[in-house]
């Protein structure tokens, strides 16, 4: 129920964003939003609490995020009105699918065994642009074990170019 509200709200957004072109600075605010929350406990508690008011969370809203646009000022504004404060967690992550899904862009996480260059991050966009006609946001993971190379994973797919994967291949074949 939530994220089908999360989502109609997120539509609504976007279209504004849009209009006022403003869908970008409106994606910095829906991430900064995320990021927030997904990492206050606090915060998160009191949006789903019922025992406090719910101007009292728009109060708190706004003064946390004093920064944001207008337009997600507005957004916080409704849904205290409508008593869906809840819901801005869900209105954000669907904005970002919204946006992403709009303007082509995925999500792919890179396992390396160092903290990946900018070389190699413009190298795995090229490939992925490459394969899939799209660019990525990508997610750096750091795992020593893979010992060079890399690994992509985007969607359902996994490209294996690490140093260790090759060895055990050589190894299979010498066996």
């Amino acid at each position: 129920m939530g994220s089908r509200a999360g989502k109609r709200y997120a539509k609504a957004i976007i279209e504004l964003a849009q209009d006022e072109k403003l869908e970008d600075k409106v994606l910095e605010n829906f991430n900064s939003i995320l990021s927030t929350i997904s990492n206050n406990k606090d915060l998160k508690l009191m949006l789903t609490s019922p025992l406090i008011e719910v101007s009292k969370k728009e109060t708190v809203l706004l003064e946390v995020f004093d920064e944001v646009e207008t337009l997600v000022k507005k957004l916080i504004k409704t849904l205290a009105a409508n008593n869906r404060v809840e819901l801005l967690m869900h209105v954000s992550e669907q904005y970002i699918e919204l946006y992403n899904t709009k303007h082509h862009i995925q999500s792919a996480t890179v396992v390396t065994a160092v903290k990946m260059t900018k070389d190699l991050e413009e190298k795995v966009q090229t490939k992925i642009k490459e394969i899939t006609g799209y660019k990525a946001n990508l997610t750096n993971q750091v795992d020593e074990s893979i010992l060079g190379g890399f690994i992509l994973r985007l969607k359902d797919l996994q490209f294996d170019a690490s140093v260790s994967n090759s060895l055990n291949r050589f190894k299979r074949q010498l066996s």
